[in-house]
Order: C-alpha cells, then structure tokens, then sequence
C-alpha cells in the first residue's frame, strides 16, 4: 500500500504567513502602547517612592530649614547604589540655595554639613540603589524633545516635594513655580508626582 505523504503547499504556506503578519501587524502597536504604559507607571511609582523618601527627610528641622527656606533641588541618579552621597558623582545630591553662603549655619552646623546629611538621610530612605528610569523616549517632538536620564525633586519655599524626571541635572532657576494646585514647570522637565504632566499621562 502506498502512503501519500503530501504536505503543504507553496501557496497554503503563504497565506499562513501573509494571515500571521496581519495579525502581528495589527496587536504590535497596542503591544507597544501597554509596554510604554507600563514603563511610564513604573517611573510614577518611583517617584512617589523618591517624594515619600524627601519628606521624611524634611521631618528632620535642620534639614528642612536648609531644603525648604529657600528652596532646593536634589538629583538622583537612576540604577545608582546608593553608597556616595551629595557630592559632584553621588548618587543623590543636594543643590539647596544655602550653598552659596559659605558661613550660613543651621542650628551651629554648617549649610553643606546639613546638606550631606540631608543626602545621606534621602538616601537611607531610598535603599539601596536609586529607581531605575523604565521610560527611554523623548515625551515633546521637536525642538524640545529631550529622553529623561535623572530623577529630580524640587522643594518649594512651603515645603512641597515635586519630583520630576529630567534630561540634564537642572538649578533651583530652572523650575517655574506654579499655582500650588497645579504645580512646577521647567524646561526639558516632566513633573510626575505628586501631579502628572500631560506629556506623560
């Protein structure tokens, strides 16, 4: 008896791969879109924990003093150990607008003494590495496309925390303060706690 063993055909094997690319096509972009949500929410996430991570800190009065009188700006390197703090290649560092006065003191120590215990404190309260950024892509077209590299909180004069995420370690200047319910803006800069952008939501 003989077996027919035949297969498939050229043609049957070219719609099921021209029926495959369709459906590929077709789940792709929306694949993408929850990928890039989920990203987006897990830097959101990371913030709260980097918000919640300053405001204790600030529970301390002379780091307060230091961070909020004047206000103040902390950078944070992303998937950094936290293991040097404040200084120029820290992991958190801690610009207040104390640091020009080089005599300023905050309860009998001096303005950058506080400031790398403000460092340290963050830090600690942090854990052991900085959040690492999920989210790699330029949110504004054009001129003003920019692919966030740092974590950065802003301390206002009341106090409130904004963290944001950022493509250059930017100043106190740099930041616009805003109605308090609406929060800060800054160029380059997309504020992500406690109130979310546009650009990211």
């Amino acid at each position: 008896m003989k077996k027919n063993n035949k297969g498939f055909s050229l043609v049957e094997l070219i719609i099921v791969i021209a029926i495959m690319a369709i459906l590929a096509g077709a789940i792709a972009p929306a694949l993408i879109r929850y990928i890039d949500k989920s990203r987006k929410s897990n830097d959101v996430s990371s913030a709260k924990t980097i918000k919640t991570a300053v405001e204790t800190a600030l529970g301390n009065e002379s780091i307060y003093e230091l961070l909020a009188t004047k206000g103040s700006v902390i950078t944070f390197k992303p998937g950094e150990a936290i293991t040097s703090t404040s200084s120029a290649d820290g992991a958190v560092k801690v610009v207040a607008e104390y640091d020009g006065d080089t005599n300023k003191k905050i309860n009998g120590k001096d303005a950058s003494a506080v400031a790398t215990t403000a460092a340290n404190e963050i830090g600690t309260n942090i854990g052991e590495k900085v959040p690492k950024l999920k989210y790699k892509k330029a949110l504004k077209k054009g001129v003003d496309a920019s692919i966030p590299n740092f974590f950065q909180a802003y301390i206002s004069t009341k106090g409130t925390v904004y963290v944001f995420t950022t493509n250059k370690a930017l100043t106190f200047s740099d930041f616009k303060a805003e109605d308090e319910s609406v929060g800060v803006t800054a160029e380059n800069a997309y504020q992500i706690s406690p109130y979310m952008c546009d650009e990211y939501q």
